[in-house]
């Protein structure tokens, strides 16, 4: 493959992956830690036939927070499925997309589906996983989330389970996103919210997230304020039940929600080239 603009030409990795990452990686510097790991995640060389597994997969996760990860499927989905245009035109990507729970459980809803990792382990097992189930619209797509290689060329875009590294890596990954969404386009992005639980607040339990952060709705949408994004949805979500039933919704109304999860709309900007241009998706060198 290559680039339009700047001639340089990006290798397939193995049997289905393109990398498109660029010369060095873009990660913030705020967090060293992450930042040394991802640059080392950034240069690990691939390998053909790699049988490694990718983080949060079925065969290593207990039956009940399957259930929670299906239940956000769910409501995800519920949220694609508002599109007044139809699902089967649009081109869905995914970035950070792990091993491939949204892309693969949507593929056969979307036109096509693009699965963005830097890791290479997500990536080989979610291709692997794509073949057992016999889909054919996925592509993979070895990337930067801090430099997304689209340019306002994308109709719908999820960043799931992923902003929760600080506000310098949350602002970058969004404004990619931004810069990534078509004039219509949307995008579904979620904050990690930990603290829902009343006794975790009063300090009867521990704090169980780590170095990750957790976010309030004020603090959310600031973050995404502040990346220049300037509309956008709140849907509560609860991974504990769903509030859809008549039995939960009491429950929904007092009780905070574990993940905020947000619709964003893109916006025309001033510097937009013509229609044509916009849609041609031509991949930033």
């Amino acid at each position: 493959m290559t680039c339009s603009q700047c001639g340089r030409s990006y290798p397939l990795l193995g049997d289905g992956i393109a990398s498109l990452l660029p010369r060095e990686p873009a990660v913030p510097a705020a967090n060293q830690e992450y930042a040394l790991a991802y640059k080392q995640q950034f240069h690990r060389a691939f390998e053909t036939g790699d049988e490694s597994m990718a983080w949060g997969i079925r065969e290593t996760s207990p039956p009940a927070w399957i259930r929670k990860r299906e239940r956000q499927r769910r409501a995800v989905f519920s949220v694609l499925n508002e599109s007044a245009q139809p699902l089967h035109e649009l081109v869905l990507c995914d970035v950070s997309a792990g091993p491939g729970d949204y892309t693969l459980g949507y593929a056969r809803h979307f036109k096509w589906v693009l699965h963005c990792d830097l890791s290479v382990d997500s990536l080989q097992y979610a291709l692997r996983r794509c073949r057992q189930m016999g889909i054919g619209n996925v592509f993979f797509l070895r990337v930067d989330y801090f430099a997304l290689p689209f340019c306002r060329s994308l109709d719908r875009i999820l960043c799931l389970d992923s902003l929760a590294r600080g506000k310098d890596h949350e602002q970058a990954v969004l404004r990619q996103i931004q810069g990534a969404l078509d004039p219509d386009g949307r995008a579904i992005v979620d904050f990690h919210h930990w603290w829902h639980n009343p006794l975790r607040r009063l300090g009867l339990l521990p704090q169980n997230f780590g170095q990750n952060r957790s976010y309030t709705r004020r603090q959310s949408e600031t973050l995404l304020r502040e990346s220049g994004i300037k509309k956008w949805k709140l849907i509560r979500f609860y991974q504990e039940f769903e509030p859809t039933e008549p039995r939960h919704k009491r429950l929904a109304l007092v009780l905070p929600a574990t993940r905020l999860m947000y619709e964003i709309e893109s916006y025309p900007s001033a510097g937009d080239k013509s229609e044509n241009e916009i849609r041609s998706g031509r991949l930033a060198g």
